[in-house]
């Protein structure tokens, strides 16, 4: 029979060509993993680049709109002043307006008492009043404070 030696030689030749045959597939997926290693950090360095890219765009973008923002405030505070501008022009219309209609309503009252006067003095076949009184008429509306106010607000209107 076979000796003994002869045998545990050949059990460990067996186990050692298993052995070699484990090793060999244990170094090919050694070598996929490094592929894989190797490519996990070109896609970390990536991923780095990138981040570090929208770091720079996010603070560009802050400036901007830091800008934008200013910009618009100023816009708004200018529409708010044009606004109080309007709002006070619309009042001192409003006030010229009420004195217009004073200053109307003055004039028809003189005008209705001239035309009565006129009135009673052609039925009373007097001859109709002459210029010096027409021009006293109009003196004495052109001295009234309210339609010389008028006047000087029309004046600086146009």
């Amino acid at each position: 029979m076979m000796s003994l030696g002869l045998i545990t030689d050949f059990i460990l030749v067996a186990l050692l060509a298993v052995t070699l045959f484990y090793v060999l597939r244990l170094l090919r997926r050694l070598g996929e993993l490094q592929k894989d290693r190797d490519s996990f950090q070109k896609l970390i360095q990536d991923f780095t680049t990138a981040t570090t890219q929208a770091d720079r765009s996010l603070a560009d973008l802050r400036m901007g709109a830091d800008g934008v923002g200013r910009e618009l405030g100023e816009r708004i505070e200018r529409g708010q002043s044009v606004v109080g501008e309007l709002q006070r022009s619309s009042d001192d219309l409003k006030m010229l307006i009420a004195r217009a209609e004073q200053a109307a309503d003055k004039l028809e009252s003189q005008l209705s008492s001239s035309r009565q006067g006129s009135a009673a003095a052609a039925s009373a076949a007097r001859p109709s009043p002459d210029p010096a009184t027409r021009a006293e008429t109009q003196k004495a509306a052109a001295q009234d404070p309210q339609t010389q106010a008028l006047l000087s607000a029309l004046g600086r209107i146009r």
